[in-house]
């Protein structure tokens, strides 16, 4: 015969049995998950700039061959002598010598020469005197330019243009032989123009863009239709540069010559930006990868030129865009294992390389990642 307990005792053992089962079944469910579940790190990797210098060979004809050499750059090269010259307006001013005040033209009406001599009167209306400062001959129904000075340079002061006269002629030929002035005659001399250093310079330069484009025209005419479409540049050598002047020298012009030779040279850049990004690539830290090059960046100077082996080397300067690559050793699934979404976020926020890192576990509600590392993959963007 029962006791009256044993109702209680069977219920606190179901429900005993029950919480066991539940207990059970949680850590049934966290150590599956744990064994068998899924986790996905999805990286977005920040991208960096990336630049470089490298020489490249360019080689005329090279990459006709069969077998091409990929460390080459197929061009065409073309070396030419130009030469040109022109007349420049000098830029500068001068102090005038301080014994003459400017110049004056000197008018002859008459069929024969008149020679005048150094320190010839020359009278304007007003009383001032002037003197010639060299010897002139003032052609026949012609003119000459002549510098003057001040008989009286303590006492002189501006002279405004107005007709002259020489008294030292007969009478009769003072109204035909003659001196006249365009400009004020200014006291103390005033300027003139004068050729300056940078005049020169400019000179110079201009010459050598003006070769250099004429030497562009002349071979891109020389260039097979494929070809045209190549990058084109020109590598100068000034084999003489002259000017009819020098620094100081008081001219209103001069003019400058320049013996220019020119190495023309097209290259396809196509082929060259392939060596250049496989150079870039190649300086980029193991965990890295070059992600896109600037063709924009591009940048070249002329190196050397071989006229034996008719190459050019090249010096580019690139810049470029680099990223975590997938399978660098960062995202390693081994180092994720256990845990937690939060603790897997806070260990990416330590590098600059990692722009954001989203998780994702499978089952949603998993706490931590997988303990097996083959579980858990990552996704690079």
């Amino acid at each position: 015969m029962g006791t009256p307990d044993a109702p209680r005792l069977t219920r606190g053992y179901l429900v005993f049995g029950l919480v066991f089962a539940a207990a059970g079944v949680g850590l049934w469910a966290a150590l599956s998950g744990s064994l068998y579940g899924r986790a996905e790190i999805i990286v977005t990797a920040a991208q960096t700039r990336a630049s470089g210098e490298y020489l490249v060979t360019v080689q005329d004809g090279g990459g006709a061959s069969a077998v091409p050499d990929p460390q080459v750059v197929p061009g065409r090269i073309h070396e030419q002598t130009f030469d040109g010259s022109q007349a420049f307006a000098a830029s500068g001013k001068v102090p005038r010598a301080s014994d003459t005040i400017g110049d004056v033209t000197l008018r002859n009406t008459t069929p024969r020469s008149q020679t005048l001599v150094a320190t010839t009167r020359v009278l304007a209306p007003d009383g001032t005197l002037l003197r010639l400062k060299d010897r002139v001959v003032v052609p026949a129904n012609g003119t000459v330019i002549a510098a003057v000075y001040p008989d009286k340079p303590e006492s002189f002061r501006q002279l405004a243009p107005t007709r002259l006269t020489i008294p030292g002629l007969p009478v009769s030929q003072q109204a035909l032989i003659y001196g006249e002035t365009t400009a004020a005659l200014p006291a103390g001399g005033g300027e003139v123009p004068a050729v300056t250093v940078e005049d020169l310079k400019n000179a110079e330069a201009a010459l050598v863009k003006s070769l250099s484009r004429e030497a562009l025209e002349k071979f891109d005419g020389m260039l097979a239709e494929r070809e045209k479409l190549y990058s084109k540049m020109v590598h100068k050598e000034i084999v003489s540069s002259t000017a009819d002047a020098k620094a100081g020298d008081q001219r209103t012009e001069f003019t400058a010559a320049v013996t220019l030779k020119v190495v023309a040279l097209a290259f396809d850049e196509v082929r060259l930006s392939g060596q250049v990004r496989q150079h870039l690539s190649e300086q980029l830290p193991f965990t890295h990868e070059l992600v896109a090059l600037d063709p924009s960046s591009l940048k070249y100077e002329t190196q050397r030129y071989d006229p034996v082996r008719k190459e050019v080397t090249l010096k580019v300067y690139a810049e470029g865009q680099s990223a975590l690559k997938p399978g660098s050793p960062l995202l390693n699934p081994a180092t994720m294992t256990g845990l937690t979404k939060t603790q897997i976020q806070t260990f990416f926020a330590r590098y600059p390389e990692v722009k954001s890192v989203e998780v994702r576990f499978s089952p949603e509600g998993l706490p931590r990642a997988p303990r097996s590392a083959s579980r858990i993959i990552f996704t690079v963007r």
